[in-house]
């Protein structure tokens, strides 16, 4: 550093003997000064000006030279990449998909799961992946949830809500009357018991849907755990699907209800309706229920959709892939079946307690 300022006083002062830095060029009228005395000092002057810089000019210079270069900027491949989030709760629990391979896919969703053993039982064996919406007041749930994963089927939560007329769907139902903190933790409740579902979707819930202020309660705890959503459209112009959208939570809509009328035939016009929908807008979802006559059908169907040009998909690809459009309307045929009236063997009372 000493021997820096010391360069920069002697770049800064010029010795004795030098010239002086600016020559005043003699007058044109003086004639005491000959025009060869007045061109010599000219040239000292200008030699003088290039051999001794400005002062502040040297200083910057010796500054700049001093100063220590910055480190080389790392190439963009050098630079760690950020870490990634980490996959949604409904991603983890998701089946995996088959690949589309240009085909239209079919969802199934089975519901009533759990409400009566044997029709249960054969709705696991049904090929998969199905997606399996199960009632969280079941006996034995946690077992046959852990059978329909065995079998490849994906789980999701059928929410009791509140629905029109004399309809009870069961306790923990989720009601418009009730205090909000009532209906959250009957919500959590039932989400605890169904662990590894990778969304919910209603039961019955035709009053329960056009709530805003209920809906907005679920889709809120919905987001808190990552899951996502299958609007049943209980009821035409419900509100639960626009509101998992406005809040950004995945979510989806059935296309067809297979099995309002539980006649066959009728359960067969309805898949060649869903098949139709499928080749026109790639993908459908259709939702049928854990009862006999569906699932005379379902059981020779399913192992024949590859030969018809479809590719099975659980609802989880579904809500994954972009967003489409939501049925315009809701035909009187389409809405989900009345519940199995008091005394029907193949419905078991639901109990949220989870006990026999």
């Amino acid at each position: 550093m000493i021997r820096l300022w010391c360069w920069l006083f002697a770049a800064c002062v010029p010795p004795p003997h030098a010239p002086a830095r600016v020559a005043h060029p003699p007058a044109a009228h003086a004639a005491s000064a000959p025009d060869s005395v007045a061109a010599a000092q000219a040239d000292d002057a200008e030699r003088a000006t290039a051999a001794f810089p400005a002062p502040e000019k040297t200083i910057r210079l010796a500054l700049a030279a001093a100063r220590p270069l910055p480190p080389p900027t790392p190439p963009e491949s050098a630079k760690p990449a950020e870490p990634e989030a980490p996959p949604a709760l409904w991603q983890r629990n998701a089946v995996a998909a088959a690949p589309r391979l240009g085909r239209p896919t079919l969802s199934f969703v089975i519901d009533d799961m759990g409400a009566n053993p044997a029709q249960t039982a054969r709705a696991i064996a049904l090929p998969a992946p199905l997606t399996l919406s199960w009632l969280p007041a079941v006996p034995h749930l946690a077992e046959q949830i852990a059978a329909g994963s065995a079998h490849g089927h994906e789980t999701m939560l059928q929410m009791p809500m509140e629905a029109l007329g004399r309809a009870d769907p069961g306790p923990g139902t989720l009601r418009t009357w009730l205090p909000p903190q009532t209906n959250l933790a009957n919500l959590r409740t039932a989400l605890d018991l169904v662990p590894n579902a990778v969304a919910l979707t209603q039961y019955e819930g035709s009053v329960a849907s056009l709530s805003v202020p209920l809906m907005d309660l679920v889709v809120g705890e919905l987001q808190a755990r990552r899951m996502g959503l299958l609007d049943s459209l209980p009821i035409p112009h419900d509100v639960a699907l626009r509101r998992a959208e406005a809040a950004g939570l995945p979510a989806a809509a059935r296309d067809v209800i297979i099995d309002a009328d539980p006649a066959p035939p009728a359960i067969r016009t309805r898949l060649a309706e869903a098949e139709e929908i499928a080749r026109k807008t790639g993908h459908a979802i259709l939702i049928g229920h854990a009862r006999p006559a569906t699932l005379d059908v379902l059981e020779p169907y399913l192992p024949a959709l590859a030969a018809r040009g479809f590719v099975l998909w659980p609802v989880s690809a579904a809500i994954a892939t972009a967003a489409r459009p939501r049925p315009a309307a809701v035909a009187a045929s389409d809405l989900p079946p009345p519940p199995a009236a008091e005394g029907d063997a193949t419905v078991a009372p639901l109990n949220i307690s989870g006990a026999e």
